[in-house]
Formats: C-alpha cells, structure tokens, sequence
C-alpha cells in the first residue's frame, strides 16, 4: 500500500507558529490514519506570512492547524479507497 506523503514545514517561522502542535498530533493519531502516511519534514515552503504549512498530498495548507491537517487527511484517504 502506498502511504500517503505528509510534509510539515519545520522552518523557524513555521515553527513559531505552531508546527509542533501539528507535529504532536500527526504522531498521536489513531494507527488506522498513522500507518497511511509517511510523514516528513521541510525546511520551508516560501510561504512563511502563511504559516504553519503542511503539505498532504498534493494539497498545502496555509495557517495550518491540528484539527485542519488531520481533516484533510481524513479526506485525502478516504478517496484514495
């Protein structure tokens, strides 16, 4: 099975911003959703006035946020069926 890539910024703007409370939340999720991605990290996406940024898929998220990210997520897998 092809796991769906999960790329959080990481950055220094990124990451005042609050990409460790999405990274947290990615690590804490239900296995069902955990073993679907693989989950990695960037230095910076170039939008960093729109942060936290959180590619999934082909989709990046501006202003990114646990629930928003894990939303996406839920969408992005469960048309992947």
């Amino acid at each position: 099975m092809t796991r769906l890539p999960v790329k959080v910024c990481a950055g220094t703007s990124c990451h005042l911003m609050g990409s460790q409370e999405i990274i947290e939340a990615l690590e804490n999720m239900p296995d069902q959703y955990r073993n679907r991605i693989e989950m990695g990290f960037t230095s910076c996406f170039g939008e960093c006035e729109k942060g936290p940024c959180v590619l999934v898929g082909d989709k990046l998220i501006y202003k990114a946020t646990p629930e928003k990210v894990l939303q996406a997520l839920k969408e992005e897998l469960k048309s992947e069926r």
